[in-house]
């Protein structure tokens, strides 16, 4: 259709051989068909569905895509940020206990995978909102929010300080476990220490 010769037309031209883009897991709801599909928040970018590549500002497409397949298998292609690959995923999109055919909330989203692993946790100070959030240095690495990813450390600064004392969600992958959790903070300045989360932190392998 039009709507699929105007996102090739967009797509492509301007990105780096590199750069991985596709319509982001954002959040997988247990139970869902999209976690039964296996399918990983963050790391794992629908690239293909049922052949049809997801470009940009085809986020409408991908619904559509979906809806088309409620009750029949759909093939997704998957590439995955934290392994480095593409696999196939079969998913069967359905009216389940939750919101949703899939039960995924998703984002069109652009990433040099090199990048994305999200800004690491170095030390957690005694006390600190990042204490009380459970956050463990060297392991734990902050990812985003339901609203946006943290491509660099700017961002991360950007949702905490427009969130001071405010409940935030942040999304944060454990390199131990290989898993990602939600956790709730609340940024604040007066815990008692340094910056109002109270860590230390750097980006991916790079401290600062």
């Amino acid at each position: 259709g039009g709507l699929r010769r105007n996102c090739a037309a967009m797509g492509g031209a301007t990105s780096s051989s590199q750069e991985i883009s596709g319509v982001r897991v954002f959040k997988v709801s247990p139970g869902s068909p999209a976690a039964e599909a296996g399918l990983e928040a963050f790391f794992d970018f629908v690239v293909e569905v049922n052949g049809t590549r997801m470009e940009n500002g085809c986020q409408q497409s991908f619904s559509q895509k979906i809806q088309e397949s409620e009750n029949k298998q759909a093939k997704l292609v998957v590439f995955n940020t934290r392994a480095h690959c593409s696999r196939e995923v079969l998913v069967v999109p359905r009216k389940w206990a939750g919101t949703g055919l899939l039960g995924a909330t998703v984002r069109y989203d652009a990433v040099d995978p090199v990048e994305s692993h999200g800004i690491r946790v170095l030390e957690v100070f005694p006390s600190s909102p990042a204490a009380h959030a459970g956050l463990v240095p060297f392991q734990d690495y902050l990812l985003g929010t339901s609203q946006a990813m943290f491509h660099d450390i700017d961002e991360l600064v950007e949702a905490v300080t427009s969130n001071i004392d405010r409940r935030l969600e942040v999304y944060v992958y454990n390199a131990d476990s290989e898993t990602v959790r939600e956790v709730i903070m609340v940024p604040n300045n007066n815990w008692g220490g340094d910056g109002c989360i109270g860590c230390d932190i750097g980006t991916g392998l790079l401290h600062r």
